[in-house]
């Protein structure tokens, strides 16, 4: 799955804002759906998508305001 995939996947279960770590936690349970275990493969894949998904969708995040 791609990045903007895997972030789309999260934005359409999303139902209202929820905090940052929320998204965090969605976007990591997402990986680890794919099959993904290996810590430093989830981590290099969890902070871009984490950064991309505040950018692309701010009002879905609780404890704003971001500055990127």
């Amino acid at each position: 799955m791609t990045q903007r995939e895997l972030i789309e996947k999260v934005h359409d279960e999303m139902s209202g804002r929820v905090p940052f770590a929320e998204v965090v936690r969605r976007i990591s349970k997402v990986i680890a759906q794919e099959g993904e275990t290996n810590f430093r493969t989830m981590f290099a894949r969890l902070e871009p998508a984490s950064s991309a998904y505040v950018y692309a969708y701010p009002g879905d995040i609780s404890d704003g305001p971001w500055d990127i």
